[in-house]
């Protein structure tokens, strides 16, 4: 952390985490390709999945039902992975600053306080998705179809949700410590049987019967599970610098208190998210119940809520290796902080942010040159087809505007500093991004409108963020102690 090249240390440390999280990410977008194919199953098959509510003239539209129900419930999964993931960047941020100061009890206390915190989050997942699932598919929804099926989906995602917050808790122990390859192993365990076990229960396989959506969340939920057990293995199992004993398990108000000013900022920046999808799907919906008017016989709304939330499950994959390389910057930039070396901090920062603005350049011409073959390895009808890739050509043009932006979040979570981070999300998903969305559609009347809003979204937070580390510079990195002359 502290002697090796930055560049070649970003990459050694990033390139496990940008495997297991591609892995992780394509296993979402495989969720949605079985489930929209639920269209290829008997009818004998759907009726035992829909009961009631199965009709012949269903069969064609049935996976675009299906792909909007997850679309539906994906802000509320949203919600809980920006807990698990925002607690856990609190974490690993303390561990890594705890490590590089060489205070290494309050570190082992950080892992052990921040089980504990992941634990009671599961907790309150596991309620609400318990006692909530009927009533918020009720209000997001009007189809019959598509309430039973989110229904399904959220109620087994959340209600078992406690496999998702341990593995994620011990990944960012693993990773403040450099053991990156870890966290590959746990990431590429869960997402290996959650593909599998998706093809055996959305579709059905030998004397496993067909369950669609309900499948796709069991497969999902065993995933998380095998994910957590290799984790579990591996934290008590191995040796490394991070040893909890059973005192460190005892919450103490100090170190919680530490990983929250670093985790909750963390947390609001990542849900922001949710609240971006709820007002994108409103905004959507408006549009959608607008243009129905015109012309009656298509589910506008359903249609653009499904293409959005195929979009952003397939735009997951292009951002994993920009993610994969700020969380490793994350521990890199931590730890150089905490031993206040500004050259060594800078200099991974500035790697960083090439890294990542290359790795983007590469994802906007995919999107761009390959979105029509892309969209078609979902079976959805030919309109669906047609606004998700119209979202994927326009939307990528700010891609690269996000992995700066993102380079700059992840410099404010390492120095303490993630309000800035929380400032910059805020504006890009909800200050900017829904005023800027909603007057489009009111102009335009066109979904199009809606896409143009997240390349100017990005662009002017971009502007903030370089802003905010400007400021971010001047007070707290520049004041480091320098053993190394640069030349900034």
């Amino acid at each position: 952390m502290g002697t090796e090249p930055e560049g070649r240390l970003l990459l050694s440390l990033g390139w496990p985490i940008i495997v297991s999280m591609l892995v992780q990410a394509l296993y979402n977008v495989v969720d949605s390709i079985f489930v929209s194919r639920m269209d290829q199953l008997a009818p004998e098959a759907l009726m035992k999945i829909l009961g009631d509510l199965y009709t012949p003239e269903l069969v064609g539209h049935v996976g675009d039902k299906a792909i909007a129900a997850l679309s539906l419930v994906n802000p509320l999964q949203m919600l809980l992975i920006s807990v698990a993931v925002g607690t856990s960047v609190g974490i690993n941020s303390l561990i890594s600053r705890r490590l590089g100061a060489r205070r290494f009890e309050e570190a082992n206390r950080a892992a052990g306080n921040g089980l504990v915190v992941l634990l009671i989050s599961a907790a309150v997942f596991t309620l609400a998705g318990l006692t909530l699932s009927g009533p918020f598919m009720r209000w997001q929804s009007d189809d019959a179809v598509v309430q039973l099926m989110g229904m399904h989906y959220m109620s087994i995602c959340l209600s078992l949700c406690v496999g998702v917050f341990i593995a994620c808790g011990i990944e960012r122990i693993m990773t403040a410590q450099g053991k990156t390859i870890f966290a590959m192993f746990m990431q590429l365990t869960g997402a290996i049987t959650n593909i599998v076990l998706d093809r055996v229960f959305v579709l059905g396989w030998g004397p496993v019967p067909a369950m669609g959506v309900r499948g796709a969340a069991i497969a999902t939920v065993a995933g998380q599970f095998a994910s957590m057990i290799l984790a579990v293995i591996l934290l008590y199992g191995t040796k490394h610098e991070i040893r909890i004993r059973p005192a460190d398990y005892k919450l103490k108000l100090k170190t919680v208190h530490e990983i929250y000013c670093v985790g909750l900022p963390s947390i609001l920046m990542q849900a922001v998210g949710t609240a971006m999808m709820f007002g994108m799907n409103a905004i959507l919906k408006a549009l959608g119940d607008y243009q129905v008017v015109a012309n009656p016989g298509i589910d506008y709304a359903d249609l653009y809520r499904g293409a959005f939330g195929t979009y952003f499950r397939l735009q997951s994959i292009i951002f994993m290796p920009v993610f994969g390389l700020t969380n490793a910057a994350m521990s890199v930039l931590g730890y150089n902080f905490g031993a206040r070396n500004r050259a060594r901090f800078m200099r991974a920062f500035r790697m960083l942010l090439v890294y990542c603005c290359i790795f983007m350049t590469f994802g906007t011409l995919i999107f761009e040159i390959f979105s029509g073959e892309i969209i078609q390895i979902f079976k959805v009808s030919p309109e669906m087809q047609a606004v998700t890739e119209r979202a994927i050509r326009i939307i990528s043009i700010g891609f690269v505007f996000a992995a700066a932006g993102i380079s700059f979040s992840t410099a404010f979570g390492a120095t303490d500093t993630s309000l800035y981070g929380a400032i910059t999300s805020l504006q890009r998903q909800l200050l900017v991004l829904l005023p800027v969305a909603g007057l489009l559609a009111w102009i335009t009347k066109d979904v199009d409108g809606i896409w143009w809003a997240f390349p100017i979204s990005e662009l002017i937070t971009l502007v903030v963020a370089g802003l905010l580390f400007k400021r971010l510079y001047r007070k707290k990195i520049k004041p480091l102690d320098d053993p190394e002359p640069i030349d900034d």
